[in-house]
């Protein structure tokens, strides 16, 4: 058996490193939420449409998910929502508090911040206000994706 060239198996293992970065760059972009609903259909997707061969041990879910991943990237034509190149992506974090009403629903009772600092302020100050009710803070993500919906013809 001939081997390969040094300069081809360094290459072969810089794409390797790289195609793992990638997957890594694409999994950490995601919401909590998101990534898990990626998770969840990529490890099921594998493990029910894949022809495993009885007795082989299944591999664990990262690996599994980093490989559903890498092959979205080999095929991007049929994955478009993991190649999608969205021309803005924006995330904004903030903080407000919310009271819990007698039947255990909460209701927001402050405005949003996006200073953690200040909301804490706030959730203290409303609980020393008001000690006889239960008041939390809670963390709202929204994620705005920006995408042109037509392109200028011109």
């Amino acid at each position: 058996m001939t081997e390969l060239p040094a300069a081809l198996i360094t290459y072969f293992a810089d794409r390797e490193r790289a195609r793992a970065e990638a997957v890594a760059t694409f999994l950490n972009a995601l919401t909590d939420r998101e990534r898990a609903l990626v998770h969840d259909a990529a490890v099921m997707g594998y493990v029910r449409g894949s022809m495993h061969p009885r007795g082989e041990e299944i591999p664990l879910n990262a690996p599994i998910v980093a490989d559903v991943i890498n092959a979205c990237f080999a095929f991007p034509d049929l994955y478009p929502a993991v190649n999608a190149n969205f021309e803005d992506h924006r995330q904004t974090v903030e903080y407000l508090v919310q009271g819990q009403h007698p039947d255990g629903t909460w209701e927001q009772c402050s405005s949003a911040s996006t200073d953690v600092k200040f909301a804490v302020e706030r959730l203290a100050a409303r609980r020393r206000m008001q000690p006889e009710f239960t008041f939390r803070l809670v963390r709202r993500t929204t994620t705005v994706v920006i995408e042109a919906a037509i392109e200028d013809p011109s």
